[in-house]
């Protein structure tokens, strides 16, 4: 049977450097300072830190009790200050993680001049397809048309143009096939 503890007298003890009787004080305190931090903040970590913390201050702020208060409520108040000065200090790192996060999701938002260049540069690329669709013969042309633009399958494309399947396989390869070589020729005649 463990004896009664005179926390008053441990108290003392600690003000004059005493490091069991502080051993003796978290012995007695720990589970209760606990479930008080754990009430108050309900975030188990926090509570961890809190009771860490408050047997932290207890031990160097032994001397700062004067006995005008009871000893069990000096520690009481200094866990309760304890648990609510790291949940501000939570709320506060809460806020900053927030805002970093926002400045980062804005920064990572495209810049209106890369996204005017990027724009124009489609743009340009768009008149220079079709500058280079104009090239084909117009067979072709309605075959880009009707294969690209409208998205039909070769079968519909097939009934439309009156052609196989077959044969208009082989002549969007070749319509590719020319396209890409337009759009080389466009581009090597923009760089020189």
């Amino acid at each position: 049977m463990t004896s009664p503890v005179n926390v008053e007298q441990l108290l003392h003890q600690c003000q004059q450097g005493h490091e069991e009787s502080l051993a003796r004080i978290i012995r007695h305190f720990e589970r209760r300072l606990y479930r008080f931090a754990l009430r108050v903040s309900g975030d188990t970590a926090l509570a961890d830190e809190a009771v860490v913390q408050t047997f932290y201050k207890i031990w160097c702020k032994a001397g700062q009790w004067q006995g005008q208060t009871s000893a069990e409520a000096w520690i009481y108040r200094i866990a309760a200050r304890t648990v609510l000065d790291l949940q501000r200090g939570q709320r506060r790192w809460q806020r900053r993680l927030r805002l970093a996060a926002s400045v980062r999701s804005r920064v990572s938002d495209p810049d209106p001049l890369e996204t005017l260049a990027a724009r124009e540069l489609q743009q340009q690329r768009a008149i220079e397809l079709e500058q280079a669709i104009k090239t084909l013969p117009e067979e072709d042309r309605a075959l880009i048309h009707l294969y690209y633009d409208e998205q039909r399958r070769l079968s519909d494309i097939a009934l439309i143009l009156d052609k196989t399947q077959g044969a208009l396989k082989m002549r969007l390869a070749r319509a590719r096939k020319r396209l890409r070589e337009a759009l080389e020729n466009l581009d090597y005649a923009s760089r020189s």
